[in-house]
């Protein structure tokens, strides 16, 4: 998995959390729908814009960590399922 599709992943894991659709999602953003599938899809040129738009928009941000603190936190890629 990508870092977009794991991005997307958190995305749509918010969403659920919130109970949040994309029509919703799209009304916070001040896009239509059709816009924000597209962006989830991966099938719109993902800028990593639209990717913080989405997540700003659920009241997230995206925080970088160093690769070998990310293995050791849970659901890191050293954590399997």
């Amino acid at each position: 998995m990508n870092v977009n599709e794991e991005i997307r992943a958190r995305i749509r894991e918010e969403m659920t959390r919130q109970n949040i659709t994309q029509a919703e999602l799209a009304r916070r953003l001040g896009v239509k729908q059709p816009s924000v599938a597209q962006i989830m899809s991966g099938k719109r040129g993902t800028m990593p814009e639209s990717l913080l738009d989405l997540l700003g928009a659920l009241g997230l941000t995206l925080k970088a960590v160093p690769l070998d603190a990310q293995a050791e936190r849970p659901g890191g890629a050293g954590d399997e399922h």
